[in-house]
């Protein structure tokens, strides 16, 4: 049995750089939130990451498009149409 190649990452990925987390509106969105993108209605997105290219200094983001409850294709949009969905609040225990 032959000896396993080592992974080596490919220059085009390089130049590439990813970020879990983004800052919309003083909020934080984290891998995995959902979010909804202006100009997409009726659907919603996963957010994955925030990429850079640092060639060309482009920023997009990177999520997947939630069908169902479940992540199916993949899309990139431009930062400024996130928009945030709000997480509902702790409600209190009734006390009788």
């Amino acid at each position: 049995m032959a000896r396993p190649k080592k992974y080596i990452i490919p220059d085009v990925a390089k130049k590439f750089i990813r970020e879990d987390k983004v800052l919309v509106n003083g909020f934080e969105i984290i891998k995995g939130d959902i979010i909804k993108i202006s100009g997409e209605y009726g659907t919603k997105f996963k957010f994955h990451s925030l990429v850079t290219n640092t060639e060309t200094g482009a920023v997009w983001v990177d999520c997947f498009e939630v069908f169902r409850n479940s992540a199916s294709a993949w899309r990139s949009f431009k930062p400024e149409m996130i928009k945030r969905i709000p997480q509902r609040g702790k409600r209190a225990k009734r006390v009788v």
